[in-house]
C-alpha cells in the first residue's frame, strides 16, 4: 500500500505542474472510517470533476490502480470535458 501511496503522492504533484485548468487534492481523515479522498478539481471555478473515495482498513488494492490511473489520464491532457 506504501508504494501506491507514494505514486498517488507523485502524481498529484505531477497533475498539479502540468496543467493549468485542473489540479489534484488529496484529503485523509484519521478518524476510525479512516477515509482518504482523491479529488481532481477545475482551476476555473473549483468544481469538481472526478472524486475517489474510500475506506483504508478496507485495504483496497484495486482501488489505488484505479486512481492512478485516474491521475494519470488527467496528467495526459483529459480534463473531464
Amino acid at each position: 500500500m506504501e508504494e501506491k501511496l507514494f505514486e498517488i503522492f507523485k502524481l498529484t504533484d505531477s497533475l498539479n505542474e502540468k496543467q493549468d485548468k485542473v489540479y489534484a487534492q488529496i484529503i485523509y481523515t484519521a478518524d476510525d472510517d479512516k477515509t482518504m479522498k482523491l479529488v481532481i478539481k477545475s482551476e476555473e471555478d473549483s468544481s469538481y470533476l472526478e472524486m475517489c473515495q474510500f475506506k483504508l482498513y478496507q485495504n483496497p488494492l484495486i482501488k489505488w490502480d484505479n486512481f492512478i490511473k485516474m491521475f494519470e489520464s488527467y496528467i495526459g491532457g483529459v480534463t473531464g470535458e
